[in-house]
């Protein structure tokens, strides 16, 4: 099921598939829009987020010098909002394929909070909205069962369109999950030229490929075969693209990853910090971003850097 008419696949009319109700906009972050701003996720060594970091234990480092954090905010001061992105292509037509992805996007949708807001999108050699933003977990998961795969796979000209669509909509918590198997064979756009753009966007990147058991590398099943070298690359990009936006990517191929991997993000999503800060001066160019603590045995991820409106 597609949502019609057909101009709700592509530019202004998915945008307005995308909006969000009045009752549930969130406010703005910053009062002057040039400051920069960044969602960062705080890790311990196990991997798990750490929820009560200070102002003071974060440093904002932009080309290797820190910036003065002008404004910061956590997580559970307003909702989320996540763009599910699932791959309807012919590639995911294998009935295993198919129900571990709509099992994936159940458990990311059961580990959510109840207010966060929830659109469902697809692709296909096109991307398409299927449900609007909601926070009736049941209207997903029916746009879920109603989708059948088939065509080509344009992978990543969908990640290009999803991160831009949902940067454009406010403020806030924000993410999108992909739900594939990796393997694109039909993008207008290189790899290169998505991450590119990705990696400036405020839109973290969480990448689920779902794959068999005897195409993971980590199931006691695994056999290997000719689909494994395609696969292996597929999830190397998904790594770039979680990695260079501040998200994370994970490979699936049974039900109790799945669940860890949607409890993980619902869980970063909950904890995730906004921290805002005045950019410095200079030529419009791609500046790198980094985002430290202090805090002994504690990392922090978010997006790799940013590009400084004309």
């Amino acid at each position: 099921m597609r949502l019609h008419p057909p101009s709700l696949c592509c530019g202004a009319g998915f945008l307005a598939l995308l909006a969000i109700p009045a009752a549930a906009q969130v406010p703005t972050f910053a009062s002057r829009s040039e400051l920069v701003v960044l969602s960062a996720t705080a890790v311990d060594g196990k991997g798990r987020p750490v929820t009560n970091l200070r102002r003071q234990e974060l440093q904002v480092l932009e080309e290797g010098r820190i910036q003065p954090i002008l404004h910061f905010a956590e997580g559970r001061e307003s909702p989320a909002r996540v763009l599910l992105l699932v791959d309807v292509s012919g590639s995911m037509n294998g009935q295993l394929k198919t129900t571990s992805a709509r099992m994936a996007g159940r458990q990311v949708l059961a580990a959510l909070q109840p207010e966060d807001q929830v659109a469902l999108a697809g692709f296909d050699s096109e991307y398409f909205g299927i449900v609007a933003w909601t926070t009736d977990r049941q209207k997903i998961d029916e746009g879920f069962t109603a989708v059948k795969p088939f065509g080509s796979t344009a992978l990543h000209d969908a990640l290009d369109r999803a991160a831009s669509d949902l940067a454009s909509h406010g403020e806030g918590r924000r993410a999108v999950v992909v739900i594939t198997d990796g393997i694109d064979t039909a993008s207008q756009k290189t790899p290169d030229s998505v991450i590119a753009r990705s990696r400036a966007l405020d839109v973290p990147i969480y990448t689920v490929t779902v794959l068999s058991p005897i195409d993971d590398p980590g199931s006691e099943r695994y056999v290997g075969g000719e689909d494994t070298p395609a696969a292996a690359a597929g999830a190397a990009l998904l790594q770039r693209y979680a990695t260079m936006s501040g998200g994370a990517a994970y490979m699936v191929s049974d039900f109790g990853a799945l669940k860890k991997a949607a409890d993980q993000i619902a869980l970063e999503l909950k904890h995730q910090y906004r921290l805002g800060y005045d950019p410095p001066q200079g030529p419009r160019r791609f500046r790198r971003v980094e985002v430290r603590t202090t805090r002994k045995g504690v990392s922090v991820r978010t997006r790799s850097g940013y590009l400084p409106p004309s």
